[in-house]
């Protein structure tokens, strides 16, 4: 299987969405995380955040649906952006994430 695949494979799995961004034209696979525990996981494996104030803060995670800008972008009180640099590093955080949907 293509490293595509597997990313699109790991988005439904992952309970990803697809939206529509009228104002900029563009479709993204997104998901926002939350879960309290899960956002402060993911702040301590991804940004080495200790210590914050994460109450109320929200990550959303998205890729392009032609699978190119790979981001997470931290929301509500917390300014964190981080775009990945290839496909392979944010299939590793796909992998990581919690399953949404059981695929068989």
């Amino acid at each position: 299987m293509q490293l595509k695949e597997q990313i699109l494979h790991l988005l439904l799995q992952k309970g990803f969405k697809y939206r529509f961004y009228e104002d900029q034209n563009l479709l993204y696979y997104t998901k926002e995380i939350t879960e309290p525990a899960l956002v402060k996981w993911f702040a301590e494996e991804r940004c080495s955040l200790h210590d914050h104030d994460l109450t109320n803060v929200s990550i959303t995670i998205e890729i392009m649906s032609n699978f190119e800008e790979a981001q997470y972008v931290f929301l509500n009180g917390m300014e964190e952006h981080h775009l990945f640099e290839d496909l392979v590093k944010f299939k590793e955080l796909l992998e990581k994430l919690p399953n949404q949907i059981e695929l068989r």
